[in-house]
């Protein structure tokens, strides 16, 4: 019987999601607020058409991310490399995911050029890092409640990760006070994490020794073949299909937060910082709440509940100038704050599961290990959504394919159209069979102790 992981490797090797927080924080929060500058900003606009060549550019950059993750996983779950299947691609791709996450704000030309358009290296070796990364976060705990236990692990330093980044600005603005370029400012700010996210991922790889956990199966399954069967499952497409509607609301508020803040309550982009720390510390606060639920109940009325509070919480803020009438822009962020502290922990924390879950309930009923493949079916349609949101969003703001500068009602606009997203997300998990899985695989592990 293999070992059983401590609570000590758990932490370190979660530390990959620490760096996957900085790096999702940088590109996902920040790089569309440099690219696309408000008409007060000092940064120069960067991109011939703005928001629309941004938009084509981060959305090709998703597509090819999306496209090349199945080749990897094909690769890892068939690596026989005497360190494992997944522990090579993250040593490889640590070090390397970092520099080109901060390359993308350091163009080669501070006016509008195309040469300014180079991100792909950035996805090829973050989804290098990635794919095995969640294909053995699948392998290495196979009880189902000590597996939410671990996504919980892993939650919260996606979520301390998180927070941190939202110091961001900050950083940028004492740059700014020291006489800095607001463009500089950016880029330093982009440097110091991409060298604290570069050394969490690096500490992850080396945080285990794969073969004393994970068991390995010896058969060669083809890609398309192996891509194929993973889409074989009813369960699994619902959970995926609804994973990609939540995320895509999930991403609108990430990707406009610091314009809600600045354009539709009236305060300084530094209270972002507040607002996501309400946010992160209820979310942390709500985890034991999430756990003890979650074995109660199960994964899908978590879910179901998040989709919930999502559709309240946007129209909020599609409506917030009636609420900043009735209790003021500071007050109305902080109640944003507090109120998605909650569904953000169930996002993080439940979906990992669930997808686990499927990867382990596919391995029980055909003996083939194919936990990268379902993270790579998983991320093509979570790259899917985020092509969708890097499409959407700025030509929203900016309500043209042109002008550079977001705009009051556009920013506003996409509060409603997450909504609609995760209200669509919430009619598929209505019919995810949670407790089917999850009975199957704890009669399995029951039968083999």
């Amino acid at each position: 019987m293999k070992k059983q992981l401590t609570g000590k490797s758990m932490f370190l090797f979660c530390l990959g999601d620490f760096s996957r927080a900085i790096f999702n924080g940088l590109t996902a929060t920040y790089l569309m607020y440099i690219f696309i500058p408000q008409s007060t900003s000092s940064l120069p606009l960067l991109l011939p058409y703005g928001a629309l060549t941004f938009a084509a550019i981060r959305g090709v950059g998703v597509i090819f991310d999306a496209l090349i993750d199945p080749f990897i996983a094909s690769k890892s779950d068939n690596c026989k490399h005497r360190l494992g299947a997944r522990v090579p691609f993250l040593r490889y791709a640590s070090l390397p995911m970092a520099l080109f996450a901060v390359l993308m704000v350091f163009m080669p030309v501070n006016s509008q050029s195309w040469i300014n358009a180079m991100l792909l290296l950035y996805n090829f070796f973050s989804s290098l890092f990635l794919v095995p990364y969640y294909a053995l976060i699948a392998e290495l705990v196979t009880d189902t409640k000590r597996r939410v236990f671990f996504s919980t692990i892993n939650t919260l330093l996606f979520v301390l990760g998180s927070a941190v980044i939202y110091v961001t600005p900050i950083i940028k603005n004492a740059l700014l006070s020291a006489g800095m370029s607001e463009i500089a400012a950016w880029r330093c700010a982009f440097l110091v994490f991409g060298i604290v996210g570069g050394a969490c991922a690096f500490i992850s790889s080396f945080s285990i020794k794969e073969d004393e956990y994970v068991e390995r199966s010896a058969g060669y399954v083809p890609l398309i073949e192996s891509l194929k069967a993973t889409f074989r499952y009813k369960n699994f497409v619902i959970l995926l299909v609804g994973y990609m509607l939540m995320w895509i609301a999930f991403s609108f508020f990430n990707s406009t937060l610091m314009y809600y803040v600045t354009m539709l309550l009236g305060l300084s982009d530094s209270y972002a910082v507040i607002i996501m720390a309400i946010a992160m510390i209820v979310g942390v606060l709500s985890y034991p709440l999430v756990n003890i639920l979650a074995k109660k109940v199960g994964k899908k009325p978590l879910l179901i509940g998040a989709c919930i509070a999502y559709v309240i919480i946007y129209l909020g803020i599609y409506f917030s100038a009636a609420v900043i009438n009735a209790i003021g822009a500071l007050a109305t962020g902080i109640l944003i704050g507090a109120l998605i502290g909650f569904p953000i922990s169930i996002t993080n924390i439940i979906p990992v599961a669930a997808f686990s879950d499927l990867a382990q309930y596919d391995t029980i009923k055909t003996g083939e290990n194919r936990a990268a493949m379902f993270v790579a079916s998983r991320n093509l349609l979570h790259q899917l959504s985020q092509a969708i949101v890097l499409f959407i969003v700025p030509l929203t703001i900016t309500g043209s394919v042109v002008e550079g500068s977001a705009n009051y009602e556009g920013v506003r606009t996409t509060a409603l159209i997450a909504a609609g997203f995760i209200a669509a997300a919430l009619v598929f998990y209505v019919f995810y069979e949670d407790k089917k899985i999850t009975g199957v695989i704890d009669e399995y592990n029951a039968t083999h102790k």
